[in-house]
């Protein structure tokens, strides 16, 4: 069993995972149009008040 990690082997093996990475990026980021964005509806600002009940907060937070 090989203990050592060579300097040449993590040169290799690291240059590999980049390249990969970078084909990863291309793909995914939409270059070839296989992922397209759609614009999400944003709430208007500020978010009108909501009273909540403190009973129902504490046990969806203990339970959450």
């Amino acid at each position: 069993m090989k203990d050592k990690l060579t300097r040449r082997e993590f040169l290799v093996g690291s240059s590999s995972f980049a390249a990969g990475a970078a084909v990863g990026s291309v793909l995914g980021g939409g270059i070839f149009n296989l992922m397209t964005a759609k614009a999400a509806e944003t709430p208007e600002w500020p978010w009108p008040y909501a009273k909540l009940d403190p009973e129902r907060a504490k046990k969806d937070g203990y339970e959450l």
